[in-house]
């Protein structure tokens, strides 16, 4: 079957083998207590309380007893979304290091990323309002991914295998009114960014989690967290040889030029490379791409119109003004605007940051 078959396929089948009801109006009650279990089916409960991995207490995501929390060097821009992240796996089983490639975890492992948005980017301690927590979980070999969208109180995040779109209104870092057109993802469009040879967790490699996390226990670093838990075997016992993807928001992780391509990677080659949907452009945002055409250097786009605004290269050096990736990266406007989905809002800083790296970009195009 041909990749395109395949994702116009998948909303039936994620729809069928995912499920999100239990045939009632009304789903149980969360139950009072639970410790996390392996599932077992590609069907998932109708609440998110029944996976007895979070919860929302006092305006923030709390993790069940044994659920491991991370995070990543550089996360995806998400409409300036707060995330939570969380690991879980059934006991007396890990999984296995990659130095490259995601890594290899076991059947019943469990991840939760919870998104909220800050009523003001300007407080330090900002109000959040939760819209979703989203699982993935491994079951015979196969992935699964569904989404829970939380209600306004807090108490409760229904399955909603459809997605859905919410407007949120918030102030931004300028102090200006901003609203989110927010997508709750449904499952093909999680297809559309996870589907690589097949469906696999973006998040867990060794260059975006080789980082310190503050643990209740204390700081450390994740990988060596996670080794010393007996969940991750074959890491490098010194996290300083293991790969790491700088931190973009972060000048003092990396150069211009390595965090502008640490957050391309983050924000775009999940669809640019070679297994990923838009494979078929030939640009390849990984960080580690080292061909200069390959990442957009003097390259024309596959394709005219709306989306390449007239321009002719996806990066001319020195012009981030005659440059694809910048144009489509401040447009708000569906046939324009990259990523395709999960962002109705521009991310300034981002945009800044890869303008300022073309602009210290050396050569011409022709």
């Amino acid at each position: 079957m041909k990749l395109r078959d395949r994702f116009l396929l998948l909303p039936l089948v994620a729809l069928a083998a995912c499920g999100g009801s239990n045939g009632n109006n009304n789903p149980p009650p969360p139950p009072a207590s639970c410790s996390p279990q392996a599932p077992t089916s590609a069907t998932a409960p109708a609440t998110l309380a029944e996976w007895c991995q979070v919860s929302l207490q006092n305006g923030d995501v709390v993790l069940k007893s044994g659920v491991v929390p991370f995070d990543v060097t550089t996360p995806l821009f998400s409409d300036t979304a707060v995330k939570r992240r969380t690991l879980w796996l059934p006991p007396g089983t890990s999984a296995s290091y990659s130095a490259d490639d995601v890594f290899s975890f076991p059947d019943g492992t469990v991840f939760t990323k919870s998104f909220g948005l800050r009523d003001d980017l300007r407080k330090p301690d900002p109000v959040i309002r939760w819209i979703e927590t989203r699982v993935e979980w491994k079951v015979s070999g196969q992935w699964y991914a569904l989404s829970y969208t939380w209600d306004t109180a807090g108490t409760q995040a229904l399955a909603a295998p459809a997605g859905s779109v919410r407007f949120i209104s918030f102030i931004d870092e300028n102090g200006a009114t901003e609203t989110a057109n927010y997508l709750v993802p449904n499952q093909a469009q999680c297809g559309q960014c996870h589907q690589q040879a097949s469906y696999v967790p973006l998040g867990p490699r060794a260059r975006y989690l080789n980082k310190s996390y503050a643990y209740p226990t204390g700081t450390e670093n994740q990988l060596t967290h996670l080794t010393q838990l007996g969940w991750l075997t074959g890491a490098p016992a010194d996290p300083a040889n293991a790969p790491q993807l700088p931190a973009a928001a972060d000048p003092t992780s990396g150069t211009v030029e390595q965090r502008a391509r640490a957050y391309l990677e983050a924000n775009c080659a999940f669809c640019h490379n070679p297994l990923g949907s838009a494979r078929t452009t030939g640009l390849v945002l990984w960080a580690s791409e080292s061909e200069p055409f390959k990442y957009g250097v003097c390259k024309p786009p596959v394709a005219a119109g709306a989306g390449s605004g007239g321009l002719q290269y996806d990066l001319v050096p020195a012009d981030p003004e005659h440059s694809i990736i910048p144009f489509r990266m401040s447009s708000t406007v569906p046939a324009i605007a990259m990523p395709q989905i999960g962002r109705s809002v521009v991310d300034h800083a981002g945009l800044q940051l890869v303008r300022d790296w073309i602009s210290g970009l050396s050569g011409s195009c022709p």
